[in-house]
C-alpha cells in the first residue's frame, strides 16, 4: 500500500488496502485515474462486494475493548471495520461520486456488485462504474473457516477449500462513452443472472449454443473439489472449463470476478492461450483466437449459481 498509495498514512484494514490497490490499477488501465482524464460532466460510480468485510480492524477494536477499559480503545480501527469501509475509501480516494452500492455477507457479493454496475449502465443511470470485490485472510476469517469445517486439512481441494485473499476491480462503461474517449474495450457483457439450485435434485447439463471451440467457462469452484464435481456435471461434457481457484485459492467474493476478468482478457487477446501452467487447459481445449464467448460463474454453498456471459467486442 505504501508503494501504490503513499499519501495514505493512517491505519487501513487489509481488505480495504487490497481494494484500493486493485481500484488504482483498474482506473489507470482504463485511463480514468486522473480527474483530467475523465469525460466532462461524468461522475464515476462505485459498486463493491465483500464476503466478510473488514474483520481485521473490527477484531483489533473489540480485542482492545475486552482487554482493558473500553474508553481506551482507539476509535480508528472501529471506523475501518464496517463492510462498506472499503467502498467509502474508494469513493474518497479516487473521487467517485456516481451511483454507489455495497454488498456483503456471501460469496456472490462480488457478482452482485457487478450486476448493480451492469444495471446502472444499461439503464443510463451511470456512464462509468467501478465494480469489484475484496476479501482478506485475516485471523477471524481463518478461524471461522476452520471452525465451520470449510478448510482443507490436507492442503488439497478434495477435502475442503484452500483459502486465498485478493481483490478484483473492473471498469464497466457504456459503449458510447468508451468509444467517444477512445478507450480500450476488452469485452462486452451480454448479461448476468442468478439461479437457484436444488441440492437434492440433479440438474440438466448446461449446453452452450455456440461451438465449444468458441466458448470457455471460468468456474469459481475447482472441478476436483466435491462442489466442483457437481458443477462439472451441470455442464455438457464438451464444454471447456477452467478454475482460477486452483492457482489463487478461494478468494470468496473475489473469485467469480477473477473469472470475469480472465474472460475479458482472453476475449480481447490480452491473455494468450499458449504454453504451460494456469492456461494450459485452454490450450488443450484447442482454444485461442477462435474464442468469441466466455462464461464466468460463482457459486453460493446455500444453493445459488451466478453466471456472467461475455462476448468478444466487435467495433
Amino acid at each position: 500500500l505504501e508503494t501504490e498509495l503513499p499519501n495514505i498514512k493512517s491505519f487501513i484494514d487489509r481488505t480495504s488496502a487490497l481494494a484500493l490497490i486493485a481500484a488504482k490499477r483498474a482506473l489507470a488501465d482504463a485511463a480514468l485515474l486522473q480527474p483530467e482524464q475523465r469525460p466532462a460532466g461524468v461522475e464515476i460510480g462505485c459498486a463493491y462486494g465483500t464476503t466478510f468485510g473488514c474483520l481485521e480492524a473490527m477484531s483489533i477494536f473489540w480485542n482492545k475493548c475486552k482487554s482493558t477499559n473500553p474508553k481506551f480503545a482507539q476509535p480508528l480501527p472501529f471506523t475501518q471495520g464496517y463492510a462498506n469501509s472499503p467502498s467509502s475509501l474508494l469513493c474518497i480516494e479516487f473521487g467517485l461520486r456516481g451511483p454507489a452500492a455495497t454488498f456483503s455477507g456471501e460469496r456472490l457479493a462480488g457478482v452482485e456488485a457487478l450486476t448493480f454496475a451492469f444495471d446502472q449502465v444499461a439503464a443510463s443511470s451511470g456512464e462509468i462504474i467501478l465494480a469489484g470485490a475484496s476479501d482478506s485472510l485475516s485471523h477471524p476469517v481463518f478461524n471461522h473457516l476452520l471452525a465451520s469445517g470449510q478448510l482443507s486439512r490436507s492442503g488439497k481441494w478434495d477435502d475442503g477449500i484452500v483459502p486465498g485473499e485478493g481483490a478484483c476491480m473492473l471498469v464497466l462503461e457504456s459503449e458510447d462513452s468508451a468509444r467517444a474517449r477512445g478507450a480500450r474495450i476488452y469485452a462486452e457483457i451480454e448479461g448476468i443472472n442468478f439461479f437457484a439450485l436444488d441440492q437434492k435434485k440433479p440438474s440438466a447439463p448446461i449446453r452452450i449454443a455456440t461451438s465449444p471451440r468458441e466458448t470457455v467457462v471460468f468456474v469459481s469452484t475447482p472441478s476436483v473439489h466435491p462442489g466442483g464435481g457437481r458443477y462439472r456435471s451441470m455442464l455438457a461434457e464438451d464444454t471447456p472449463i477452467f478454475s482460477s481457484k486452483l492457482y489463487s485459492g478461494d478468494m470468496l467474493s473475489v473469485s467469480p470476478l477473477i473469472g470475469v476478468a480472465l474472460s475479458a482478457g482472453v476475449l480481447s487477446g490480452r491473455f494468450k492461450v499458449h504454453g504451460e501452467g494456469a492456461l494450459a487447459l485452454l490450450e488443450r481445449a484447442r482454444l485461442g483466437d477462435e474464442v468469441r464467448y466466455a462464461m464466468a460463474s460463482g457459486y453460493e454453498p446455500s444453493g445459488s449459481l451466478a453466471v456472467a456471459l461475455l462476448k468478444k467486442y466487435q467495433a
